[in-house]
């Protein structure tokens, strides 16, 4: 009886090999095996061949006669790679002398002083904008020396004046004279003031403005050493004086005038110790970091005959007869007020386009085109202010905006992008869903077959024998029994219930799963090369793929034809690359009979996710 039982196995299993057989010629791509190259492929691609390198070189890994599909190279800056002939190719030559930057198919990245136009060619700003030092097609972003952004959109963006120069500095959105007006050839006294030498009587009062010229003083003086102008002969003026020699002065065909008091409260930090960079005051007291101009009685007809160089005079008055003024003593910027008749130094202001807006976010103080000073939050670098990403989100954010962190230092991801610390330590590519291989980390389980391994909206996901019109436009998955016989051979996850996908999704997945805080894609064809000898007989401690067939030492997921709408099969033994192949197909890897072999499936197919991210 056990003789005739086993032969009527055999015979048994004969029939089931033939309608098998049958099926799998029906329903599935016919496979062709070239034994003199170890690929497979399908859908009209019978000459692709890993034997590409005395056509293509040794970094072709992938190959048809009419170009190379898979390359495996990196080329330097200012190159691109050209996959079909496997080579790096100059931006320069390609797409032009000025072009920095580029890929296959356009450039990227013009040089400071050109911009990338809507046909991606490099075009100076100077051509579109009159003056304009750095630009985009739409405005001009900064101006040549000597000028000065009043119009970004206009052809004509940059004003003649500059608030830069011995003469000028801008702080905010003012423009301050450097020194005491009466003090350069451009810092004029204008016709209407009363200019006496130090020693010289000036009847000082509103019908009488007042300046003295020269030793204000006395021999109690220095520099400092600091480059800053002398504080020995600094021109001082009454209030009345002051008031009319602003709103006479016409530098730069600008409205000037006083400062108010809160617009000077910061003077004294853009002072002390910067010498010539900074708004060069001068201090009451010597030794603290700046030019030193003690107070001298050389000034006769001005309140008790006191010159005061070491104080400036505000717009803000104080009854009929006082006015405010800020002063420089012993480091220390202080506010207070007296007559207007005492003679004390006069810096005028004018409104400008802010620092900020002018050269980056953050900026309080600049000269021309570089900023000299940044705010609280942020920190100055090569003459501009970049958000202090440290500071704001933790010592471990390398980049960011000003609501969050955008990057991380190697070895940690944004956890919450807009708390402080926004990075936390790597993920472990380790574990029940994630496995490391070479330099890349790969998912253990099909996308979708693990609370941590979702698919995101925007893929439409049926239920096995439900039907989804596969195609570009609509991202399909199916997910429960998509395996018509299997098991789960050495522990690995069952080769029963596979999520598959045509190959859009699959693109659309990878793009968009976030795990670890990184970047993950499809692999390459080149990069799935080895993937079949890191699963094959490793059960749950390798890649957990699974085998068409049973008995291999894999998980056994023969496929199924209840994927209705991908035009084929459920295809779980077989994983999609990110390698595609002309407008229709895709390369795929596939595990049969205990070996791993290389095709190419229509998109549409259903077919099993794997995502990848380098580590």
């Amino acid at each position: 009886m056990n003789n005739i039982k086993r032969g009527f196995s055999l015979v048994e299993l004969l029939i089931s090999l033939i309608v098998i057989s049958c099926i799998t010629a029906a329903f599935t791509p016919i496979i062709t095996k070239k034994f003199s190259s170890g690929v497979f492929g399908s859908g009209g691609t019978g000459d692709l061949t890993t034997d590409c390198s005395d056509k293509f070189g040794d970094y072709c890994t992938l190959c048809t006669s009419a170009g190379c599909i898979d390359c495996g190279i990196s080329c330097p800056d200012g190159q691109y790679k050209d996959t079909k002939s496997c080579t790096c190719k100059d931006c320069k030559e390609t797409y032009g002398e000025d072009c920095e930057k580029c890929n296959e198919k356009k450039c990227l990245t013009c040089p400071d002083g050109e911009y990338l136009d809507s046909d991606e060619n490099c075009q100076s700003c100077s051509d579109k904008f009159n003056h304009c030092a750095t630009c985009t097609e739409s405005e001009c972003t900064s101006c040549a020396d000597g000028y000065v952004l009043t119009d970004p959109t206009s052809s004509n963006p940059c004003s003649s004046f500059s608030c830069s120069s011995p003469d000028f500095i801008q702080i905010g959105n003012l423009c301050i004279t450097k020194k005491n007006m009466g003090d350069s050839s451009t810092l004029p006294i204008p016709s209407g003031v009363t200019v006496a030498n130090t020693g010289q009587t000036c009847n000082s009062g509103s019908s009488n403005k007042c300046c003295w010229k020269g030793a204000t003083s006395g021999t109690n003086c220095d520099n400092n050493g600091g480059g800053a102008y002398s504080g020995c002969n600094r021109t001082v003026c009454d209030w009345y004086a002051a008031d009319y020699i602003c709103k006479n002065f016409t530098a730069g065909g600008r409205t000037w005038r006083l400062a108010t008091n809160s617009e000077m409260s910061n003077w004294g930090t853009n002072s002390v110790g910067l010498g010539v960079n900074g708004l060069q005051l001068c201090d009451g007291w010597s030794g603290y970091s700046s030019a030193y101009c003690r107070n001298s009685g050389s000034c006769p007809g001005s309140y008790i005959d006191l010159c005061r160089p070491f104080v400036v005079w505000s717009g803000t008055v104080g009854g009929s007869s006082y006015a405010y003024y800020y002063g420089l003593s012993s480091g220390s910027w202080t506010q207070s007020n007296k007559h207007r008749t005492y003679a004390f130094s006069v810096r005028c202001v004018a409104e400008v386009t802010s620092c900020a807006d002018k050269i980056s976010a953050g900026c309080e103080m600049c000269d021309g085109n570089t900023c000299l000073k940044c705010a609280s939050g942020y920190v100055l670098k090569n003459g501009k202010c970049e958000i202090d990403c440290a500071s704001k989100f933790g010592s471990n954010c390398t980049s960011c905006t000003t609501s969050k962190c955008t990057a991380c230092a190697s070895g940690y991801h944004i956890s919450n992008a807009s708390s402080n610390p926004a990075c936390v330590a790597d993920f472990s590519c380790s574990g029940s869903d994630f496995m490391q291989i070479g330099s890349l980390c790969v998912t253990r389980k099909n996308m979708g077959d693990s609370s941590t391994l979702p698919i995101p909206s925007g893929v439409t996901v049926v239920n096995v024998n439900q039907t989804c019109n596969s195609s570009s436009s609509n991202k399909c998955c199916w997910k429960g029994g998509t395996a018509s016989s299997c098991n789960n051979t050495s522990g690995a996850y069952s080769g029963c219930n596979r999520t598959v996908c045509n190959w859009y999704a699959a693109d659309y997945i990878c793009k968009n799963f976030t795990a670890g805080g990184r970047t993950w894609r499809l692999a390459t064809n080149s990069e799935m090369s080895n993937w079949g000898n890191n699963s094959i007989g490793k059960g749950v401690n390798g890649l957990q793929l699974c085998d068409n067939w049973a008995g291999y030492s894999s998980t056994y997921c023969y496929g199924s034809d209840s994927c209705p709408g991908s035009g084929s099969w459920c295809n779980p033994y077989s994983v999609w690359s990110g390698t595609v192949n002309g407008s229709s197909h895709a390369y795929n890897c596939y595990l049969n009979l205990g070996s791993w072999y290389h095709n190419s499936y229509y998109r549409t197919y259903a077919v099993s996710v794997r995502c990848v991210t380098e580590l």
